[in-house]
């Protein structure tokens, strides 16, 4: 995997020859002998190991990976709520961390208390703590009555805001994400979005932990691929993130998986501004086709059914194989000349290819709405219209790239 050089002023988190490693014991009592008798009687489960990481500044750096692999222990670390048992983790300015839901919370505690809280541990002085708790209290959007009542009461959706805003109201150099961006309403969803875009436009280092490929890829520089406590890609994030698809690509056949199988999967976010209502896949003999030939013109059309009136939108669309598997895919937002869509109502949107390149096999397409940074995923619609393409080419794969031989 190609890599970034920085030199050693520019790199503030530093994570070398890390490991960290777990006691356990079979019995309460063997804790008590091995103190008294200063033998061994516990078992060491090793979270991490031999981990070498570099972040440079203004770097938004991934992780990725199962759960189990090791990746909340090693934001952990780079957070400082626990020491490695090895090797050494330095990281140079303010670091703000979001790590498990309501950490750093007293349940019993106030959110308004809370924040303070979180605002002196992160050496916010005295005299600004005012202005931070109003900033953390703005951009939470919870009521002076919620942010009165004990944190134990809220929702996850609440924890989330009380957290982002917290964290991130401190204006950090370092700023940790892991999974919090996938908590709680897509208003909010979109409003972290933007902030820790913000913080990445402002040269601010960033490391963020997701299942959502989709946003690792459209939001880091690199990545590293965690598994089993190991490092096992680390590099550009596209190449770390086709990596690890792959290999859970290998594992869903091994296991049968049939997760991949054809099928309407409608977004599972509660409210969505535009949705997905109907997808055609049309050629010039069929307006619902099934059956395609190599090189021959397609169009997919989109209707999109707006139900908030002049919410910004983007439509991307992809080619998959067996349910997982991106062939092509593009989104309006990658024309950096076209603004982002917006109706009142519904909309049509159209893609034309006017050669399809697919050599013989069984495809489908997947459509998913975007917010206007095309980071946010509004609604989604995959696997749907399957179609089979007919070859009547010699030549062999997924699909046909023009060529000559010279002999």
């Amino acid at each position: 995997m190609s890599s970034r050089e920085y030199s050693v002023s520019d790199i503030p988190v530093r994570i070398e020859q890390v490991s960290k490693g777990y006691r356990f014991y079979r019995k309460p009592i063997d804790r008590l002998r091995e103190l008294l008798f200063r033998s061994t009687h516990h078992q060491t489960h090793w979270a991490l190991k031999d981990i070498n990481i570099s972040v440079g500044r203004g770097e938004t750096f991934g992780l990725i990976g199962e759960n189990g692999a090791g990746k909340s222990t090693l934001l952990k670390l780079v957070a400082g709520t626990c020491g490695p048992t090895t090797g050494t983790v330095s990281v140079e300015g303010k670091v703000a961390a979001l790590l498990e839901l309501g950490a750093g919370f007293h349940p019993d505690e106030s959110g308004r208390d809370n924040a303070y809280l979180m605002g002196a541990l992160s050496g916010i002085p005295a005299s600004r703590m005012e202005e931070y708790y109003r900033s953390v209290a703005d951009f939470s959007e919870l009521s002076p009555e919620a942010l009165e009542r004990p944190v134990k009461t809220y929702s996850s959706g609440m924890f989330m805001r009380l957290a982002f805003a917290s964290a991130t109201a401190v204006d950090p150099d370092v700023l940790i994400i892991d999974e919090a961006l996938s908590v709680g309403d897509m208003h909010f969803q979109k409003k972290s979005l933007d902030r820790t875009m913000a913080f990445r436009d402002q040269g601010r280092t960033i490391l963020f932990c997701s299942h959502n490929l989709y946003q690792v890829r459209s939001l880091c520089n690199r990545a590293a691929w965690i598994h089993q406590g190991r490092v096992m890609a680390i590099g550009e994030s596209e190449e770390v993130v086709t990596a690890y698809e792959s290999y859970e690509r290998e594992k869903a056949a091994q296991l049968g998986d049939r997760s991949g199988e054809l099928a309407f999967r409608p977004s599972t976010l509660s409210v969505a501004p535009v949705r997905v209502r109907e997808v055609t896949l049309s050629s010039e003999d069929s307006q619902n086709a099934a059956i395609l030939d190599t090189f021959q013109p397609i169009s997919v059309t989109v209707k999109v059914e707006c139900l908030q009136a002049s919410v910004p939108f983007h439509v991307g669309i992809s080619i998959v194989r067996s349910g997982k598997e991106n062939i092509f895919g593009s989104s309006t937002h990658f024309d950096s000349a076209s603004p982002p869509l917006t109706a009142d109502g519904s909309r049509i949107v159209k893609m034309h290819l006017p050669k399809l390149n697919l050599l013989s096999g069984q495809y489908s397409l997947s459509i998913y709405l975007l917010d206007d940074s095309g980071l946010q995923v509004y609604d989604m619609a995959e696997s749907v219209c399957p179609f089979t393409v007919h070859s009547s080419c010699r030549e062999f794969g997924v699909t046909y790239i023009p060529y000559h031989w010279e002999l």
